[in-house]
């Protein structure tokens, strides 16, 4: 649309009275609309999404110190208005950004840039990687598996037993345009090669038929073909899916175990999605702990509340909330606005 604007603009010529200058000291002070704390997303779906929905429940799992508004753009583009840095990080920190299981890819806003600059299909995703033996499992290695894979963003130092036992976890940049890669090779020194399969982490809806995060199986133009094959077996399948429920990293940025690989300016968010409040005084926060082997998704959290969807095995999704009220009793009718905002989701 503004292209096409401006196209039409070059034909015109202007009348005097069109030819008026207005000249405002507010364009260009960084400060006057406070955009430093927007975001702009899209719905990496190709189906329409409710998005009156969509922004009532990000607005009621968000619990950012500010309102959060949400403007639709163009092509499901969305410019997402948070109301200072810190609640933008601490969102952005979160991502992948899921809603109804399907992906939300947030970025950055960029002043003066055009929706279609966006890298959108650029999403960060944790990553685990299974069947290196256990003697390389060393740095080096980690570095070249996560960069053969794509952008590797941090590594993760530690699994559920202090170290690389089972797997290594990265953080890597993923083109969600592409089919999901399951596997990556590695060559020993003698020639050998090693297939280590890949699990992602909080990984939404996607085609089993060709390894798409932009539609369902049942949606996908493949699904025909497949059927007049015969063929049942699937290519991909929820065994992508790493199981959920091994004890939380701890953030900063080289310490317990994360080593942020990329330049930290390029990262709007800490590497590691941390789920535990902000330590007070004596207090270490606030944690949610549950056992290994139940599937949890955290969705967001903040000083005084963890919130959590919960996957049963009947299919059936159960959200949880941890909430500790405000310490100072002045203050905790904010903490009732909190869990009014809880119940209306």
């Amino acid at each position: 649309m503004a292209e096409d604007i401006n196209k039409l603009l070059e034909k015109l010529n202007f009348l005097e009275e069109e030819s008026t200058r207005v000249v405002s000291l507010n364009m260009g002070c960084n400060n006057s609309q406070g955009f430093e704390a927007w975001a702009v997303g899209k719905i990496m779906l190709e189906e329409k999404v409710n998005r009156d929905a969509m922004y009532r429940v990000f607005k009621s799992l968000c619990f950012t110190k500010e309102e959060v508004n949400f403007i639709a753009l163009k092509e499901d583009v969305i410019l997402v208005k948070f109301g200072n840095m810190e609640d933008r990080k601490r969102i952005l920190n979160l991502s992948p950004c899921l809603f109804d299981q399907c992906l939300f890819a947030m970025l950055p806003y960029v002043k003066d840039q055009d929706t279609d600059a966006y890298a959108f299909n650029l999403t960060p995703f944790w990553l685990r990687i299974f069947n290196i033996p256990l003697e390389y499992m060393d740095r080096q290695v980690a570095m070249d598996v996560g960069k053969a894979i794509e952008e590797l963003v941090a590594i993760d130092w530690r699994d559920r037993d202090g170290g690389w036992t089972e797997y290594i976890r990265h953080k890597v940049m993923i083109d969600v345009s592409k089919p999901l890669r399951r596997v990556v090779h590695l060559v020993r020194s003698d020639g050998a090669e090693i297939v280590c399969a890949i699990k992602y982490e909080r990984l939404p809806t996607f085609c089993y038929i060709c390894g798409l995060i932009s539609h369902s199986t049942q949606k996908c133009d493949r699904k025909k073909e497949q059927s007049k094959s015969n063929d049942t077996s699937f290519q991909h399948g929820n065994w992508l899916r790493a199981q959920i429920g091994v004890p939380n990293q701890n953030r900063v940025y080289w310490r317990n175990g994360i080593e942020v690989i990329i330049d930290k300016k390029n990262m709007d968010s800490d590497p590691n999605g941390e789920k535990q409040g902000n330590e007070e005084g004596r207090s270490g926060g606030i944690a949610l702990m549950w056992r290994e082997g139940v599937d949890v998704a955290i969705h967001n959290y903040s000083k005084h509340r963890i919130d959590s969807l919960v996957r049963l095995e009947d299919q059936c999704n159960l959200i949880f909330t941890g909430f500790y009220g405000h310490e100072d009793p002045n203050l905790r009718s904010s903490s009732w606005d909190m869990l009014r905002r809880v119940g209306g989701s």
